[in-house]
């Protein structure tokens, strides 16, 4: 993972196509999924998809870009691909929740699926905040989504 942000920075992080960003959400958080996965097959035997382990991470990943653009863009760094706006970085998102929701169909209940399913609960109401016009979830709808209110 280190020599992939190394290159990320030799590119000054250049996002200039959806390949581009597909490269960068498995640099940063698809190459995650994998390795959850090789740990979940590890403890337990359980065997998930590696492409849909990838979109679980990028989906991830890709919610904290949307969330994050105008600080990002106040540091000089845009994740989006050009020519791409709110709507179709929310088009990406959801396209990646679906590799993320057939991943999560792998998981047998207990400790791995819950690892995964808080992350994957919390990225996906942010976005129906974020597309709300909320800049994020509150503290309270946080916790009931965590299940600790």
């Amino acid at each position: 993972m280190a020599e992939r942000m190394a290159a990320w920075v030799d590119r000054n992080w250049s996002i200039r196509t959806e390949a581009d960003l597909d490269e960068y959400t498995y640099d940063v958080a698809g190459s995650v999924g994998l390795l959850l996965t090789d740990l979940w097959a590890w403890h337990d035997g359980t065997e998930a998809p590696r492409e849909d382990a990838v979109g679980f991470g990028r989906s991830l990943q890709a919610v904290n870009i949307l969330r994050n653009r105008d600080e990002d863009r106040r540091r000089g760094v845009n994740y989006f691909p050009d020519g791409w706006g709110f709507d179709r970085m929310c088009a990406y998102i959801r396209k990646q929740f679906e590799r993320a929701d057939a991943y999560m169909e792998y998981l047998s209940a207990g400790p791995a699926r819950d690892f995964c399913q808080i992350p994957l609960t919390l990225a996906k109401a942010t976005l129906d905040a974020l597309e709300g016009g909320r800049e994020k979830l509150t503290r309270e709808e946080v916790l009931v989504l965590t299940g600790q209110s």
